[in-house]
């Protein structure tokens, strides 16, 4: 919660117009860096609820994910309305969008060209993290649904049978109950 906390006054600083652009692009790219840090805490979280099969506080954590990443994307909002107004204040509007934050960045001074590549490093890194753990756990979730589906389809071949009436609607069939023998 401390954590939170901070985040919100570091946005709340942002809202003021008292830093240049490149402070302002910085104290971004270090909101956005705690963010992905979180989502990535909580991503860990919802990876071990579903397999340990601990569903009690899931929809929370969900819920708490997306929160994370509704903030985020306000910040990259954000960030990308500060690249466009740099380059548009530098060369024209023309040249807005074939730039990249390494063109940007190269015009600033040493010092704070390294500072800024490292968060965006950084971020970049997190980024790809979060976006491997997720691609792993939707795999597994893939790979358990597949195997339980051909489980139920040899335990009940009948199961995916379609009726409809005579109107052409889906009419659910009958799932009978199985019994399921210890000796499988």
């Amino acid at each position: 919660m401390e954590a939170d906390n901070n985040i919100a006054i570091m946005q709340t600083t942002l809202d003021t117009n008292g830093f240049a652009d490149d402070e302002r692009t910085f104290l971004i790219l270090q909101l956005q860096t705690e963010i992905m840090e979180k989502i990535a805490a909580i991503q860990e979280s919802v990876r071990n609820a579903v397999i340990n099969r601990q569903w009690t506080d899931f929809e929370s954590l969900l819920r708490t994910m997306n929160r994370y990443g509704d903030q985020f994307q306000e910040l990259e909002a954000e960030r990308a309305v500060l690249f466009a107004g740099f380059l548009e204040h530098e060369e024209g509007p023309e040249t807005k969008r074939d730039a990249d934050f390494y063109t940007l960045v190269s015009r600033l001074p040493e010092e704070e060209r390294r500072g800024l590549a490292e968060l965006y490093r950084n971020l970049k890194l997190r980024t790809l993290k979060v976006r491997m753990a997720n691609e792993s756990l939707v795999s597994y979730l893939g790979e358990a649904k597949t195997t339980v589906d051909s489980f139920l389809d040899a335990a009940c071949p009948d199961r995916k049978n379609r009726f409809y009436s005579r109107w052409g609607a889906k009419v659910p069939t009958d799932m009978r109950s199985m019994v399921i023998n210890h000796s499988l």
